[in-house]
């Protein structure tokens, strides 16, 4: 096993050494003296892998060069391995991609420029640019239609142990609800991650690289005990092994999950089936609860405050009934200008 994964690292490597090798000045790709898209791209691309960005980031920045390359093509008539980089920089260059994108959304608009900022600003970076400039018009997100308490008192009905899958989904629901997690942080928890003793678990696979550990809320720990120790306990099962598999024992892939939790839902009657739905939940129920921003952004393991702030401004209308009853003002009895005015003129 030791020599596999010693020849797995050195293939890495070699691979690594032969992109950089091919980006060399010597590259087919550079027009003259100028730097090609196609071949600035190519060295983004490096970059983002280099960094440990996630396959699904990494879909995300191709995603937008198809669209920045189709852009290229039907505007100016060219081709990345032939339009130089600084073509980014002219007056004009931005907006014009903006427009190219069609009738669509601000969101979507806004989502395609942070692939062009990130690209644009490498390439500052490393100094196939200068003067790159990509400001983007923040807009609110409209509001996730979350999971209602009746739909998730539906969903959290126990169901028998003996039903591997059943009970596996259940539990999976058990633990978004607790943690607020991404599929992508679940479908990498291993078994050695989960401390049941001292209540807490362990996010090792997070979109901002950080090792996260995270308190159990009583619930979600009991349900993670009966799971682990009927389905994931014993045999040949070893603490690498992860927490949540198929049937065959082996790690759940991503389409797996999101199929088999939409049929858990569908099943109890929530129409509902969207896995990222549960994380918006999460965040919602902690903000309306009173939570503060600066723990849920811990738990959430976002690398800023930004997007809980984004949380807390949509959900921030749910919680006017507890200011009203709640706030410092409220509780008050004030008097108005024109009794203290009265008062003064009638000492």
């Amino acid at each position: 096993m030791a020599k596999r994964e010693r020849l797995t690292t050195a293939k890495k490597t070699a691979s690594r050494e032969d992109k950089l090798r091919r980006l060399g000045n010597n590259y087919r790709e550079y027009t003259g003296a100028e730097v090609s898209v196609q071949h600035a791209y190519l060295k983004f691309k490096i970059s983002q892998e280099e960094r440990g960005n996630s396959p699904q980031t990494l879909a995300f920045y191709d995603r937008f060069y198809k669209k920045f390359v189709s852009f290229i093509n039907e505007s100016f008539n060219d081709t990345p391995e032939n339009c130089p980089i600084d073509i980014m920089t002219q007056d004009g260059f931005q907006l014009f991609f903006m427009k190219s994108l069609g009738d669509v959304s601000q969101q979507t608009v806004n989502s395609y420029l942070r692939g062009y900022r990130a690209f644009g600003n490498f390439c500052e970076e490393i100094g196939l640019l200068d003067g790159f400039k990509c400001p983007i018009k923040e807009v609110e997100p409209p509001m996730k239609p979350v999971y209602t308490d009746k739909e998730l008192k539906k969903l959290l009905i126990k169901p028998d142990i003996r039903d591997f899958t059943d009970f596996r989904d259940f539990t999976i629901i058990n633990l978004l609800l607790s943690t607020g997690a991404r599929s992508n942080t679940l479908l990498n928890i291993r078994l050695k991650d989960v401390d049941l003793e001292n209540g807490y678990i362990i996010f090792n696979t997070t979109k901002a690289h950080k090792v996260v550990s995270v308190g159990l809320e009583k619930k979600c720990k009991d349900t993670l005990t009966e799971y682990i120790s009927y389905w994931r306990s014993g045999g040949d099962i070893e603490p690498e092994d992860f927490l949540f598999c198929n049937i065959y024992g082996e790690q759940l892939t991503r389409g797996g999950l999101s199929t088999t939790i939409a049929h858990y839902n569908r099943h109890r009657g929530v129409e509902k089936t969207s896995l990222h739905l549960f994380r918006h939940t999460f965040a919602k129920n902690w903000i309306t609860s009173g939570g503060d921003i600066i723990s849920l952004s811990k738990v959430m393991t976002h690398s800023d405050l930004d997007m809980v702030k984004r949380y807390s401004n949509l959900y921030g209308g749910d919680i006017k009934a507890e200011i009203e009853e709640h706030s410092t003002l409220s509780k008050l009895r004030t008097s108005s200008g024109q009794t203290i005015a009265t008062k003064k003129n009638n000492p």
